[in-house]
């Protein structure tokens, strides 16, 4: 009975836990903790970079404003363009880009239709 005793606190009791390399587990896992905080680091401050100097339409000019884009067909866009204060109405689709119109400012109550304006458009 007694030796039953014996080796039930042997294998109950609290133990270092050693790890492959004769660590304690503790410390493994402080390590392993802090490797993974260096890591999201880089990746958090690469990212910053890349948003900053690589990803398009973050210039430091504003001389090109897309206004406003609204899809025609599946692959076909009419994009209003703001470019140093002239807009421009352009179509885009896969086989280019085409100027429908240069719009001569915002709308108001006495501007006309869509019609009129474009019957005044020549073709």
């Amino acid at each position: 009975m007694r030796a039953l005793a014996l080796v039930a606190i042997t294998l109950l009791a609290p133990a270092p836990v050693l790890g492959a390399d004769g660590l304690p587990m503790s410390r493994m896992l402080l390590q392993t903790g802090w490797a993974l905080l260096v890591v999201i680091g880089l990746i958090l401050a690469i990212y910053g970079i890349a948003r900053r100097r690589l990803l398009p339409g973050r210039s430091s000019g504003n001389l090109i404003r897309v206004v406003e884009m609204r899809p025609l067909l599946p692959r076909t866009t009419l994009a209003l363009v703001e470019v140093r204060g002239h807009e421009y109405l352009l179509a885009v689709s896969p086989t280019g880009t085409t100027c429908l119109a240069q719009v001569s400012g915002a709308a108001d109550p006495g501007t006309p239709d869509f019609k009129a304006v474009l019957a005044e458009q020549p073709t």
